[in-house]
């Protein structure tokens, strides 16, 4: 906030030292520039009101706002549970046996003897008989000549004897020789083929048969009787009770305090500003006017 103020003083105070320059700019003389001999122009300087800020320290009291936790007492209830006895008629349902003889028809089982007409699988063989194709052999036996080889002692002889005969004898013998002839003829063949029948036989059978009955029973039955009763049975009963509690609580409290404040007080100081100015223009402004001084603004 002391911030705030300050700069806002500042602002204003500038503003204020540009319309006093402004205002108050030719309020300095120009002197002589420089004379006919062609001398040097002299520095020229004019008096300037300047607004200036001094800074003061003053001190205030101001009102602020704080939290503080304040104790406050407050009542407050809490539940407690107090016993109470109370008494209540019920009505309570009391079973008693009862006796009592029923007649009842039941199936009893009776074995009985029944004749039944039953199927007995038997097997069977039968014979059957089949055409068969087979080869038979109706050769004969024939007396043929059949060449000998000689033996082993006889080719030894012949080979010691130096026996020179070009055609040598072949020897040979009578032998019983198999003349095949196959003929081909259909045979009857009986085999036993093995089936098997069904055959109807009757059987005698035990069953038992259900035959219904009447016999005496004795049944125990229950009956409810109602009957009413006064119990006494104690309750807990929630109540309320009230007390007082102390808790801490935020509350705003204005206080008064002191504070320094900064503060820019504006004060109107003349100082002395250089011009610059040609010296051409001056001597020139000095002729015109017969030599004496010109106001500028």
């Amino acid at each position: 906030m002391v911030w705030q103020r300050a700069r806002i003083a500042l602002l204003a105070g500038a503003c204020w030292a540009v319309w006093a320059v402004t205002a108050r700019g030719g309020d300095g003389t120009l002197p002589f520039a420089g004379g006919p001999d062609g001398a040097p122009c002299a520095p020229a300087t004019r008096t300037v009101c300047v607004t200036e800020y001094v800074p003061q320290n003053t001190v205030e009291t101001r009102t602020v706002y704080r939290r503080v936790c304040v104790p406050e007492t407050y009542t407050a209830y809490r539940t407690e549970c107090a016993p109470e006895v109370r008494t209540r008629t019920v009505t309570v349902n009391r079973v008693v046996p009862e006796v009592r003889n029923e007649v009842r028809t039941v199936c009893v089982s009776v074995p009985t003897v029944e004749q039944r007409t039953v199927y007995r699988r038997v097997e069977v063989c039968t014979p059957v008989t089949t055409c068969v194709t087979r080869c038979v052999d109706r050769g004969h036996y024939e007396c043929r000549e059949v060449p000998v080889r000689p033996s082993c002692r006889e080719r030894m002889r012949k080979h010691h004897r130096g026996d020179c005969c070009e055609e040598e004898c072949v020897q040979t013998r009578l032998e019983k020789v198999w003349v095949p002839c196959v003929v081909t003829e259909q045979v009857p063949v009986t085999r036993m083929v093995r089936s098997s029948q069904c055959v109807p036989e009757t059987v005698n059978v035990t069953v038992c048969r259900m035959v219904p009955r009447q016999e005496s029973f004795q049944v125990t039955s229950y009956r409810c009787v109602p009957e009413q009763r006064v119990e006494t049975f104690t309750v807990m009963v929630p109540r309320q009770v009230a007390f007082q509690a102390t808790r801490m609580v935020s509350r705003c409290v204005p206080t008064q305090e002191q504070v320094t404040v900064c503060r820019l007080v504006p004060h109107v100081v003349e100082k002395q500003v250089p011009v610059e100015t040609c010296c051409h223009e001056a001597e020139v402004t000095c002729c015109s006017s017969g030599g004496k001084h010109h106001r500028r603004h």
